[in-house]
Formats: C-alpha cells, structure tokens, sequence
C-alpha cells in the first residue's frame, strides 16, 4: 500500500464529494429562508461549524482503522506516525480551502439575490472574501480538531473503556485552538456553556497557537500509539 499518498488520496476525494453535497443542502436551505423567512446572514457560515465534527471523525478514523491496516501491510508504527503526521499536514489545508470556496460561491450567490452576507460570531475575518484569513482560521481549526480525534480514537483503541481519559485532553486541545481564532467551543452535552480561553489576538500568535496545538496533539498520540499492540477486530 502506498502511504500516506493513498490515504491522503483517499480523503480528499471523499471529503471533496461531501462538501458538494453539503453545499447544495446549504444552498437550499439559503433559497427557502430567502422565500420564506429573512435572508441577512451568511448560513454558509453558521452551517459549516459541523465540519469541524468531521474533521474529529477523520482524525479517530486516522489510528482506529487505518493503524491497524497499514502496520499489517509492512509499516513500523514509527512510520505510520510519521507518515499520518503528513497526511494530517496536508487534509486540514484541503479542508480549509473548501470552506474558503464555499464562502466565494455564497457570495456570488447573495450578490446576485441583493442579500448582505453578515457574519454573525467572531473570527479572524471580518468579511468572507478575505480568503487568506478564511484559510488561516479553518486551518488552525481543522488540525486541532483532527488530531484530537487521532489521540481520543488512539486512546480508545489501546484502552478500551480507558480512552475515556484522553476526551479531556482532546478538549483541551480544542479550546487552546478556538482561543487563537477569538471564538469558544460549546459542546451539546453542556448546554449553553461555554469552553473558552483568552488569548491576545493576532495573526502571528493564532499561527503559533495552531502550531504548536498540532505539534503536541501528534507527540501526545504518538506517545499512545508507539508501542501499541494490534488488537483482533472482534476483542
């Protein structure tokens, strides 16, 4: 198997198919609030804040299905860490560019309806088309909640019941990363409450702040996952 081209491959076509999927959804559901209701936000932007779940599913996918597959196909766990390391590198800036494009054809869109396209929470961009910043805030996002996924799905696979332990973890990651953007994490299990740190706002420490979430989540899964012993299918 060739790794991580294969895999890296692999991801981007079915996320591709996904996001267009997801984006005729949302262009329906513009056109019906547009008919019925009020047309002054961008849904665009209120609707992608479930890719960032995606974005956790590919990253617990990432160690409890494909681990497994390509140890017993040759590779050292030292290469696959690595290899995934890459793989995750290059997804979360595919991802982030979709997110950017699905801005630039929503407002193509509100434009010609006549519709502000009004953003209606905090980021690093004040307008849609700013498409560096659009990429820089999703990047950021994406390969904190990736590699969270990665070390909650490496903790459940080594641990079973005592994954449990690394969710904490991946949350904090989470919010380190929602902090460099000036947002805040609310999970649905908390209600209204929020999970949020306080960081000064720039661009050069939201980068920093990225990096170095995504640097620690890869040393935290790798210290899971580099003497982890396979486990049968069926145990």
């Amino acid at each position: 198997m060739r790794f991580p081209s294969r895999l890296l491959l692999a991801n981007m076509v079915f996320a591709l198919m996904l996001w267009a999927g997801f984006f005729v959804l949302v262009v329906a559901v513009t056109v019906g609030i547009a008919v019925f209701g009020t047309l002054n936000e961008s849904v665009w932007e209120k609707a992608v804040q479930v890719t960032r779940w995606y974005a956790l599913f590919v990253g617990v996918a990432l160690v409890r299905e494909f681990l497994p597959m390509y140890i017993a196909h040759g590779q050292t766990r030292r290469q696959f860490g690595a290899q995934a390391a890459v793989t995750v590198a290059l997804f979360a800036p595919f991802l982030s560019a979709l997110m950017a494009v699905g801005y630039l054809l929503e407002t193509v869109l509100y434009n010609l309806a006549g519709r502000p396209q009004a953003l209606g929470r905090a980021h690093l961009y004040a307008e849609p088309t700013q498409v560096p910043l659009v990429l820089i805030e999703y990047l950021v996002e994406f390969l904190a909640w990736i590699v969270a996924g990665a070390l909650v799905g490496a903790g459940f696979y080594r641990w079973q019941g005592g994954g449990l332990l690394t969710i904490p973890i991946g949350v904090g990651l989470v919010v380190l990363a929602e902090g460099a953007i000036g947002t805040e994490l609310r999970l649905p299990f908390l209600g209204s409450l929020p999970l949020r740190v306080d960081l000064p706002q720039s661009l050069a420490l939201t980068l920093g702040t990225g990096l170095g979430t995504f640097l620690l989540g890869l040393l935290l899964v790798w210290a899971v996952i580099r003497d982890v012993p396979l486990r049968n299918r069926l145990s």
